[in-house]
């Protein structure tokens, strides 16, 4: 935390404390309040990345600090900052926007440190989704029942479904990728199959209708559930990664640790999509490949 304190947060421009919890662009390096970052859901620098902007211990706006004698030592990145600035939880933090703003209460909900049955807490599944939070947030208070005292299972997700299986890699749900690209690929194959029984070489227009159903829904199912196997994915994570912080289960590396592990990726993503278009071209060459003997 040294690093970091008394650095100035890009969106409240309140200093940060020993006791702060800290989210830091993995772009620039810039580091946010977490309550902050999710409040921007985004980088407050982001206009600056194409730039080539790297945060080297303070803002572009921000002043120089006055220059003072330091041992040698000194960290680098320390800047001295009156002793009259106040310091600043997470909870005052809330307690500072604005009344009227209808996300303080949810805000507030995804910054609940309270464990609940399953064993985790919102701050902990928010710090894991690490984007999207204000879907997720919505999504994990149904599961949890803590809207209207019912655990539900059902959240509209239309990416899930629609860009299934590369959504579930991006969402490092690997196992359940792979699951999903199988599942997936099943009417296809049962198209090719049903038409290399056929003498013609072709299916009827009614088994066409029923494997477009079928294909159909298997994405509407996961659009409908995509999220609460997330949730439960999201959840089993996090009891590992904890494994790891026994003794610091609350500290700002525990928290960086989930979303670091947690955040979405881009190159799986990719690599879903290409799977997908392998097994696919791959069933459909299976006639020439079984005509050919091979």
């Amino acid at each position: 935390m040294t690093r970091f304190e008394n650095k100035i947060c890009p969106v409240c421009k309140a200093p940060f404390n020993r006791d702060a919890e800290i989210v830091v662009c993995p772009v620039c390096g810039t580091p946010h309040h977490r309550v902050c970052y999710a409040v921007k859901n985004k980088c407050a620098l982001e206009d600056l990345h194409e730039k080539g902007f790297v945060w080297k211990g303070r803002l572009p706006d921000e002043p120089e600090p006055q220059q003072e004698a330091q041992p040698a030592t000194a960290d680098p990145h320390h800047a001295t900052y009156p002793s009259e600035t106040p310091r600043i939880t997470e909870e005052e933090l809330l307690d500072r926007l604005d009344p009227n703003n209808p996300f303080n209460e949810f805000l507030s909900g995804i910054a609940d440190k309270t464990v609940s049955v399953d064993g985790v807490s919102m701050h902990e599944l928010s710090a894991y989704s690490a984007t999207s939070i204000y879907h997720y947030g919505r999504a994990f208070r149904s599961f949890r029942g803590m809207n209207d005292g019912k655990k539900h299972k059902v959240f509209f997700n239309m990416c899930s479904g629609l860009f299934a299986p590369a959504f579930q890699f991006y969402r490092k749900m690997d196992l359940f990728g792979v699951l999903v690209l199988a599942v997936m690929t099943l009417p296809l194959l049962m198209i090719v199959l049903a038409s290399m029984g056929n003498e013609s070489g072709n299916v009827g227009d009614g088994a066409t209708i029923v494997f477009n159903i079928l294909n159909t829904a298997i994405m509407v199912v996961l659009c409908i559930f995509g999220d609460y196997i997330y949730y439960r994915h999201a959840v089993k994570q996090i009891h590992k990664i904890r494994e790891n912080f026994k003794d610091r289960a609350t500290s700002d590396e525990y928290y960086m640790a989930l979303y670091e592990h947690g955040k979405p990726s881009f190159a799986r993503a990719i690599l879903g999509w290409l799977a997908m278009a392998f097994m696919e071209a791959l069933v459909l060459a299976l006639p020439n490949l079984l005509g050919s003997g091979v």
